[in-house]
């Protein structure tokens, strides 16, 4: 039997075509194996909070009311979260609604379209990144990692409503365009608007998006011809940003500064950076490359001096403003922000499963720059500053792993199709073949077998089934009357508010200390001494305690007679009254009217 070659996949139109195939197969997948998952919850806690946030919107809250008074009231908390995001999830839910669905069917339709949505520019951005490396044989390899690695999308899972899934998807894109911009002035003019898109959703990419401005900046310095194409991304940039900003910022906050988005300091700083690099190419194009290096170099300390001067404390990072007493009661403590490392001593499995795309692609990489001419390649020393970017921010917070897998897939799919180009002939299933075998899925299975063998797993103690997320435990707090304020752990707000027309004190949110701290406070009290006065003194109606959450870190510190002890070990006092069944998922507990019970 004559095996064919490989199709050329490297056209524009085919790869879009090729991209909208594993679109639609991936997004079979993920529904087949969440969609238990996606009926039983709203998902994790934020995917929760946009919703309650689009609901608003969508019953007539003010655009520019970001204020979400449902939280730690009566002072609330003002949501720094893109409400580019909030608009377009409530158009499409308004539109769903005009064609006749319930507005419940269309939450459901809006929570399984919007991120298989962020499927397609991020698949083929991937492709446009490998073509670039290895032509049509590694878009076609590409496709094939692509529709086989479930684990590449688990910020596009069906009920993903958050954020994540788009700036990883605006970052990808910002790249494959900036190692393109040699080609055609507008691909630089749109990688800059995608990072300005990316930056005005949140700035847990603008490392990366850091990164890849410096790149066109500096191949301007090396390559002076490159002039035109540096002046259009600094016009994308500069343009988009000014407008994203003006777009979802209320105008009595457009002189705000704040670390942890986008605020009038960073404005300012892409501003400068962005008229900046246009004057420094207007004004050194025809000078040596010192001179274009120096200029560069001085454009990148005043544009650093603009967003310090604005906000020196936004020196020690996005979480330079939070206070450090909720640091070590829950920030700690959340899954997502974990050092690799943490993650590596309760979880070696997941930690294998996130590293090994990553050395792989660091790998791959390597093999693509063996040779002289390779390494002084613009885009195969692009690719490897956000590869090496991403493996560093991966370790340092698991949740930007995905970045660095994302990163290392499109490097993965060339030195596959290099490989099956030099040893297959260019044959099209020896290539498949090649890109399985190397693809992240086949060396992480691998990894992880071997680890099982020289670390077999020893058996977890079982504990009590965590149910707490999920829908149906709420539905007794949300008829319970009067509305009022509920106290609970941090993590269960924004359920309470998605679940329930009531409030509630604490949520995940770094923005709200104060609800935290005396949540907290509160909670920590003994439960027959001080716990009493102080939940009567911040106004709850109601204490909502999750008995499976009894051994969370977040308990630490407590001791055996704290109000949260006491609820986990199912000892409330008698100033509580218990509202749900003593089995039931969550304990709803009534604070009982005063004199009804013993006053501490």
């Amino acid at each position: 039997m004559q095996l064919s070659p490989i199709p050329e996949f490297g056209t524009p139109r085919r790869m879009f075509v090729l991209a909208l195939v594993v679109t639609v197969a991936v997004a079979v997948m993920m529904w087949f194996y969440n969609r238990v998952v996606f009926g039983l919850s709203l998902g994790d806690t934020d995917d929760a909070m946009r919703l309650v946030l689009v609901r608003e919107l969508v019953h007539g809250k003010g655009w520019w009311d970001q204020l979400e008074l449902r939280l730690q009231p009566p002072m609330g908390v003002y949501m720094h979260w893109s409400r580019l995001i909030d608009g377009a999830l409530a158009a499409l839910r308004s539109l769903f609604e005009l064609v006749g669905m319930s507005p419940g069917r269309a939450e459901v339709a809006i929570r399984v379209l919007w991120p298989n949505l962020w499927i397609v520019p991020t698949v083929t951005s991937a492709f446009v990144i490998a073509r670039r490396f290895g032509g049509g044989a590694a878009v076609f390899a590409c496709a094939l990692i692509a529709v086989t690695d479930l684990a590449l999308y688990v910020q596009y899972r069906p009920g993903r409503v958050d954020h994540h899934s788009i700036q990883i998807s605006m970052c990808l894109i910002s790249l494959a365009f900036a190692i393109h911009a040699d080609k055609r002035r507008r691909w630089a003019l749109m990688a800059g608007a995608a990072t300005g898109v990316g930056l005005c959703i949140g700035l847990e990419a603008l490392a990366f998006e850091a990164l890849i401005g410096a790149g066109i900046a500096l191949r301007f310095a090396f390559e002076p011809r490159q002039a035109k194409r540096a002046m259009a991304y600094a016009l994308g940039l500069g343009a988009t940003t000014v407008l994203a900003f003006l777009i979802q910022t209320p105008p009595w906050r457009w002189g705000v500064v704040a670390c942890d988005a986008i605020a009038f300091n960073l404005v300012a700083t892409i501003v400068t950076a962005s008229a900046g690099l246009a004057l420094a190419v207007r004004l050194t194009r025809g000078r040596s490359l010192p001179v274009r290096l120096g200029g560069l170099v001085a454009l990148g300390a005043v544009s650093l001096g603009v967003y310090l001067g604005l906000d020196p404390n936004c020196r020690h990072g996005i979480f330079a403003d939070v206070d450090p007493r909720i640091v070590p009661i829950w920030l700690k403590n959340v899954q997502e922000v974990r050092t690799w490392f943490k993650l590596a001593k309760v979880d070696a499995e997941d930690a294998i499963t996130l590293a090994m795309p990553c050395l792989l692609g660091v790998a791959a990489w390597a093999w693509l720059g063996r040779e002289p001419a390779g390494r002084k390649d613009f885009a195969w020393l692009l690719a490897g500053a956000c590869l090496f970017a991403g493996l560093v921010a991966g370790m340092a917070a698991v949740r930007m792993a995905s970045y660095a897998e994302w990163f290392a897939v499109p490097l993965i799919a060339a030195a596959a199709a290099d490989f099956a180009r030099r040893y297959a002939k260019n044959l099209m299933i020896p290539a498949a073949v090649i890109a399985l075998v190397a693809s992240p899925i086949a060396v992480t299975g691998a990894g992880i077998g071997v680890h099982k063998v020289l670390f077999p797993p020893k058996p977890k103690p079982k504990g009590i089934p965590d149910h707490c997320f999920e829908i149906r435990p709420y539905a007794l707090l949300r008829d319970a009357a009067p509305v009022g304020l509920v106290l609970s752990e941090v993590d269960l707000g924004p359920l309470i508010l998605a679940h329930t027309p009531h409030s509630a004190l604490a949520g995940p949110y770094h923005r709200m200390s104060w609800g935290i701290m005396a949540a907290r406070g509160a909670m920590a009290l003994p439960a027959d001494k001080g716990a009493e006065a102080e939940t009567r003194k911040l106004g709850a109606t109601y204490v909502l305690e999750c008995r499976a959450h009894g051994n969370h870190t977040d308990r630490e510190g407590l001791t055996k007679d704290s109000l949260m002890k006491r609820l986990d070990n199912d000892k409330p006092p008698a100033w509580l009254e218990r509202l749900s069944d003593p089995k039931a998922v969550l304990q709803v507990y009534r604070v009982r009217p005063p004199g009804s019970g013993p006053v501490s």
